[in-house]
C-alpha cells in the first residue's frame, strides 16, 4: 500500500519522507525479529547470571521493574539457572511473590510462579495471600495450564505444613474434573492428591 502511494506522488519531498518511513519500519521489523531469543541464547544469560552477581541482578531488576520482552527474556533466562542458585532466587521471594500475584501477563506470572516453586517453602515461609492465589487460580476455567499446575504445587508446598490446609487442598482438587484437565495439570494433580 505504502509502494504504490509512493509510486502515484508527484511531490519529491514527500516521496523522500515516505521513502524515509519505510526504511524506520523495516528497520524496526528487523530489530524486532532479530531480538527474538532462542533458548541457545537463554541458557546463555543463564551461564552468564549464573557466575556472574551483577547479571543475576541485573536480571531480577528487569523482571521486577515492568513487562515487555527484556522482563520476560530475563525470567526465562532465570528459569534456567541451576538450582545451586536457588539461593539467589529465595533472595527475591517476597518480591517474585508479589509479582506474580499482581501481573496481568499470563507469561510472566507462569514464568514468577516457576522461579517461586523451585524454593523450599517451610512454615515460616507461607504466604497467605500467595495461597489463596494459587487456590483460586488453580480453579478457574480460563487459567492456562502451566500456570494452573505451579498453583497446584506451590499450595502443596504450603499446605503439606497444616493438616486443615491439607484437607482444603484436598477437597479442591477433588473438584477439579479431570475430564476438563490438560495432561500435566491432570498429572499434578493426581500426584498432589496421593501425597496429601
Amino acid at each position: 500500500m505504502i509502494i504504490f502511494i509512493v509510486s502515484k506522488c508527484k511531490d519529491t519531498k514527500k516521496i523522500e519522507s515516505l521513502k524515509l518511513e519505510i526504511e524506520i519500519i523495516e528497520f524496526f521489523y528487523y530489530l524486532c525479529t532479530c531480538m527474538t531469543m532462542h533458548i541457545d541464547n537463554i541458557k546463555a544469560l543463564a551461564q552468564s547470571a549464573h557466575n556472574n552477581p551483577d547479571e543475576r541482578e541485573r536480571l531480577f531488576s528487569a523482571i521486577l521493574g515492568g513487562e515487555g520482552k527484556d522482563a520476560y527474556y530475563a525470567a526465562w533466562a532465570l528459569t534456567h539457572l541451576p538450582t545451586s542458585d536457588n539461593i539467589y532466587i529465595n533472595m527475591y521471594r517476597a518480591r517474585l511473590t508479589d509479582f506474580a500475584i499482581a501481573t496481568p501477563d499470563t507469561s510472566m506470572r507462569r514464568l514468577a510462579l516457576a522461579l517461586l516453586e523451585r524454593l523450599e517453602w517451610t512454615v515460616d515461609d507461607i504466604r497467605t495471600d500467595l495461597l489463596d492465589f494459587c487456590l483460586e487460580h488453580m480453579m478457574l476455567p480460563s487459567e492456562p495450564y502451566g500456570i494452573k499446575a505451579l498453583c497446584i504445587k506451590l499450595a502443596y508446598q504450603q499446605c503439606r505444613h497444616y493438616p486443615e490446609l491439607k484437607a482444603e487442598l484436598r477437597n479442591a482438587l477433588l473438584l477439579l474434573e479431570p475430564s476438563e484437565l490438560g495432561a500435566g495439570v491432570k498429572h499434578t494433580r493426581k500426584k498432589t492428591l496421593e501425597r496429601l
